[in-house]
């Protein structure tokens, strides 16, 4: 399986969540249903259909106005503070393998990073990142990082790949972009690239063990 998938791939495209640091979407819920007690599964359901989350992700509205319209939609009187944490509650780690594997990646491989995030989860893993290893962000694991909401665009968006491919004259057929999500990986279908689904960190770990 290691052979035949990195076999003629020059350029690795990571995704973050999931495949770089470790998440609980499940711990966001319960954090969430804390605060909104019984109304959470409606609530959710409406700042989906008002696209907020889609919206912040695109950087299309600030952390400021993503709270507020947060609180205002749930008529909720939570601080910013609490819902910080709430939304936060989802990011666990980056085990120390991952370093391992990124530093070894780039060894051999043009790599990137592609993420849907927001600036409340980059600030929360900055912080994480300096308390645990010292180091401000995960910039010099990759060539270049592509966070939704500083490029306007997110995955499944086919225009997000091409913009990675464009920026760095990528051949698609040699690069391999790497998500957890299915749905993110047809756009990258569509944009040419080669890609892998990663149904657990153990599959990324076997990819590029050296045994």
């Amino acid at each position: 399986m290691k052979e035949a998938m990195l076999k003629e791939i020059d350029n690795i495209i990571f995704d973050l969540g999931n495949v770089i640091i470790r998440l609980d979407i499940n711990a966001t819920d319960i954090a969430f249903q804390k605060i909104f007690g019984d109304q959470y599964k409606s609530i959710a359901h409406i700042l989906n259909e008002d696209l907020i989350f889609n919206q912040y992700e695109k950087g299309e509205i600030s952390s400021e106005q993503f709270y507020s319209q947060l609180a205002h939609k749930t008529n909720n009187n939570s601080s910013t503070k609490e819902l910080r944490n709430a939304w936060n509650a989802m990011l666990l780690d980056i085990p120390e393998s991952r370093y391992e594997l990124l530093e070894q990646a780039k060894q051999n491989y043009r790599t990137f990073c592609l993420s849907n995030t927001n600036e409340t989860h980059i600030d929360y893993i900055n912080e994480m990142l300096v308390q645990t290893k010292g180091i401000p962000n995960l910039n010099d694991y990759f060539e270049k990082i592509y966070l939704s909401h500083e490029v306007g665009m997110r995955k499944p968006d086919v225009e997000i790949f091409k913009k990675v491919i464009d920026d760095n004259q990528l051949k698609p057929s040699r690069t391999l972009f790497i998500d957890d999500t299915v749905g993110h990986l047809e756009g990258a279908k569509k944009a040419g690239l080669k890609v892998l689904h990663l149904t657990s960190f153990q599959l990324l770990d076997d990819l590029f063990s050296k045994n």
